[in-house]
């Protein structure tokens, strides 16, 4: 029997503002040579784009299209292989086309492990926000995030790769619940 699945909470989650906090460090570090360029695409495209881990570590050159902005990602399924498009944050796209243009066309980008990949997303988070994020949480900040500014359920599900809305509906809570309060305001009589 398997174990049920544990419900998402908010403080396993960085904020909008954590993840531009660790992108924008990052950036910074980079360019005074503290941090790898390597390092600052692996998160620059978990935080920016609901990436999987797995789907991470198979994207290859072939995978980005730099004039129209755009990535693929293949999600490999038990069915089969789907292939899914979002778009390159503006903000680290030269960074990216820079990292990308030194592998061939077929060979991923980034030969690691899923436990380095961990590892590299604790050192990180741990540093600059001062507690460890699991890869997966940058996938959940996104979502949130791309509901937020959106509203788009449908949207955020082919962003992020759901085959089922219902799934994409948890993150329906967090991105309203900064909302109640304006709720609460826009009704209140005699004002």
């Amino acid at each position: 029997m398997s174990e049920p699945k544990q419900k998402l909470k908010l403080k396993d989650v960085p904020s909008w503002s954590d993840v531009e906090k660790i992108l924008t460090t990052m950036i910074r570090k980079y360019k005074s040579g503290s941090v790898s360029l390597r390092d600052l695409c692996l998160i620059g495209l978990l935080a920016t784009t609901g990436i999987r881990t797995s789907e991470l570590l198979a994207l290859t050159p072939a995978d980005f299209n730099f004039e129209e902005g755009l990535i693929t990602i293949k999600q490999l399924k038990k069915k089969g292989e789907f292939v899914r498009q979002t778009v390159i944050s503006q903000d680290l796209k030269p960074y990216l086309k820079e990292y990308v243009s030194i592998f061939s066309p077929e060979k991923p980008i980034f030969d690691l492990t899923r436990r380095q990949v961990l590892n590299i997303t604790h050192k990180y988070t741990e540093e600059i926000l001062g507690r460890k994020y699991r890869n997966h949480a940058f996938r959940h900040a996104y979502a949130i995030r791309i509901l937020e500014k959106t509203r788009d359920v449908e949207l955020c599900r082919r962003l992020i790769g759901h085959s089922r809305i219902e799934t994409v509906k948890i993150y329906l809570d967090f991105a309203i619940g900064d909302r109640i309060k304006d709720v609460l305001e826009a009704i209140k009589i005699g004002r």
